[in-house]
């Protein structure tokens, strides 16, 4: 064999080991972000309806393989707007995490309906999956709501927060909405991953990974795999309030919808004094960040320490609403 040949396929047989590290890696990665269960977290309170006097339907329906549940929430001294607002959550316990958001809106006059995503809480599902099937779980809520004969001839706003904000936005280009409100939403699975896993792998080794991602996406999801929220938001036809806070951190600037989208349809709102939960008063996400704190620490306090720190934790001032941030919101939902 000659000695150039030998060298090229050597050199080939190089360049296909990093390849292979690499998608390895990228793998690991995606199985970290994606490939688990979010349950409620046993040190944590979170409300339910009886706080707030809401009624509540159980409802359940199938995404792909698996049943997802929830309930249809409405205040029922409080006459309907005949306006349906399906919820969809952040990365975490559900749709129970924003029991006071739905509150305030069935208060408002709203029906509300969520359920919790593919291996979140309530659904089954022995992990999340991928940001994607937050959206599939929007699009069968739509589905279920316009199947349903109590719930068919409201009006439809997709809403949510976070990985929420993702869902409804892309929900928004598979399914007509009336409006569509995504708060702190981020763009694309790829770049979510990249940010989340920057500070641990570094930025570099993060930027050799993102084409691995996109093309894991893609290959769970196929055509919708690392779809973009921005590019929905502006194709959706749909009138389109995104929210944001200025200071937030989780979802920055370079990958945030808020920064990203533009379009006639689209209205903005940033609270430049905001962070993540720009629906929350300063002084809840205040408290909201010494509860990530300790939650991190937690597993190194001991039992007694867990009880002292978690049992005396005001939940009510961690989820105290922003009355113009929440009024905002609704009065453009209930705009023609």
């Amino acid at each position: 064999m000659q000695p150039w040949l030998i060298v090229i396929i050597a050199l080939c047989s190089g360049i296909a080991a990093v390849l292979l590290l690499l998608l390895l890696l990228a793998l690991l990665c995606y199985h970290v972000a994606f490939g688990k269960r979010y349950d409620k977290n046993p040190l944590l309170k979170y409300f339910t309806s009886d706080d707030f006097s809401l009624s509540a339907e159980a409802v359940g329906f199938k995404v792909k393989k698996n049943t997802v549940r929830g309930f249809i929430y409405r205040k029922p001294d409080i006459k309907s707007n005949g306006r349906l607002i399906i919820f969809c959550h952040g990365m975490g316990a559900g749709h129970l995490a924003y029991t006071t958001e739905i509150a305030y809106f069935c208060n408002e006059g709203y029906t509300v309906l969520a359920a919790d995503s593919v291996g979140c809480n309530l659904s089954d599902g022995k992990s999340i999956g991928g940001m994607y099937f937050g959206a599939l779980t929007a699009i069968a809520a739509y589905d279920y709501a316009k199947a349903s004969p109590e719930l068919s001839d409201m009006k439809i706003c997709f809403v949510g927060h976070s990985w929420g904000g993702y869902s409804a936005l892309c929900a928004s280009s598979a399914r007509k909405a009336d409006k569509v409100v995504a708060i702190s939403a981020p763009d694309t699975p790829a770049a979510t991953i990249k940010d989340g896993a920057a500070p641990v792998i570094s930025r570099g080794l993060a930027c050799l990974l993102y084409p691995f991602w996109i093309i894991i996406d893609k290959i769970k999801f196929g055509k919708n795999g690392n779809k973009s929220a921005a590019k929905c938001a502006q194709s959706n036809n749909t009138p389109t309030m995104l929210v944001h806070g200025g200071k937030d951190t989780i979802v920055s600037a370079h990958r945030a919808v808020y920064y990203i989208a533009e379009g006639g349809n689209i209205t903005k709102y940033l609270d430049k004094d905001k962070s993540h939960n720009p629906y929350n008063t300063i002084a809840a996400e205040s408290v909201l960040a010494q509860l990530s704190k300790a939650l991190a620490s937690a597993k190194k306090m001991s039992e007694a320490e867990r009880n002292e720190v978690f049992g005396k934790f005001d939940c009510y001032a961690a989820t105290e609403e922003d009355k113009t941030v929440m009024s905002a919101m609704a009065e453009f939902i209930a705009s023609s």
